[in-house]
């Protein structure tokens, strides 16, 4: 795409900071949205007055409705606090969600769409159980990624820069991160750690969104966020074809079908490209279905609370 126009639906502290990001980034026209225009116009003000320090084209332009772009990032929706987890969030969050698609639909039907407010995996669902046709992905598992290397990098006392690392099936207590798969400057993770320093990494990696919340007790975190999601969107924008772990989703990739899972997935300038098969052993099949059983059953508790699903079906395996 020549000159994106990027719209963030949600100017609370993930929203405004990834507005701000990819501003810096020069990802091209970038918006700021919420249904409390004020609070998008203050944020666009303040980041606009780092301008001459960023030396930045372009401001960050405040929008009252929803208007035609090329890709919208929806952070919109209350933000998890301490003692909450994210399927508290759930009921408060859906109603955002439905508002926020129906506008998208009806105004910029071709756009693609990032979810980044959590459940992410469930409401990334939900869109497209509603609007089939909606190009619709959620964040998933990228910024657990990042965790992940961060934490790898940690417990050997390098960079996170030389760590490589994914995890994927669900942003919540039942991701996995890939610990087979996962090297320090190309070496295999598992011999320059023993298991039970793997294991400190793999539970910090899934309890880290909670450790921050819990600290900052009335918000989630926001920077490493910011950055996750500016990446995502400049592999759109630049139309590079880069690979995250995405909420994806699935017609029969990994034996899924009608949910929303995080895998390894290229995605550019149309939208997801192709979903990449990874090679599981017997262990990392069965946390996957550990994951896809947890959504399940939170779809479940959907319909029979909401009626969301069609006919009282609830998506499962294939």
């Amino acid at each position: 795409m020549s000159r994106s126009r990027v719209m963030v639906a949600g100017a609370g502290s993930v929203g405004a900071l990834s507005a701000a990001v990819m501003a810096a980034r020069r990802l091209g026209e970038i918006s700021l949205y919420d249904s409390v225009h004020s609070l998008a116009r203050g944020k666009a003000m303040d980041i606009n007055h780092a301008s001459a320090c960023l030396s930045l084209p372009t401001a960050v332009v405040a929008l009252d409705d929803i208007v035609a772009v090329d890709v919208v990032v929806i952070t919109a929706g209350q933000a998890r606090q301490a003692g909450m987890s994210r399927l508290d969030l759930l009921q408060r969050n859906l109603e955002v969600m439905h508002t926020l698609g129906g506008r998208i639909m009806s105004v910029c039907p071709q756009a693609l769409v990032l979810v980044v407010t959590n459940p992410v995996d469930v409401l990334t669902w939900y869109l497209k159980h509603t609007w089939p046709e909606m190009r619709v992905f959620g964040l998933g598992c990228t910024l657990d990624s990042v965790r992940f290397r961060y934490f790898i990098a940690e417990a050997l006392g390098g960079t996170a820069v030389s760590a490589q690392g994914i995890v994927i099936g669900a942003h919540n207590e039942y991701m996995l991160p890939l610990v087979r798969h996962a090297t320090y400057n190309g070496l295999p993770l598992k011999e320059l750690l023993d298991d039970g320093a793997i294991e400190g990494i793999v539970a910090r990696t899934r309890m880290a969104g909670t450790e921050i919340v819990t600290a900052l007790k009335v918000h989630s975190g926001n920077y490493a966020a910011a950055h996750t999601i500016a990446r995502v969107v400049e592999a759109i924008v630049l139309d590079r074809a880069d690979a995250f772990p995405l909420s994806v989703y699935c017609a029969g990739e990994s034996g899924y079908r009608d949910i929303c899972l995080a895998l390894p997935a290229m995605v550019n300038g149309h939208g997801i490209q192709r979903i990449l098969e990874v090679d599981l052993d017997d262990g990392e099949q069965a946390a996957l279905d550990g994951c896809a059983q947890s959504l399940r059953g939170t779809l479940q508790r959907l319909n029979r609370d909401k009626g969301f699903l069609s006919g009282g079906k609830v998506p499962g395996s294939h």
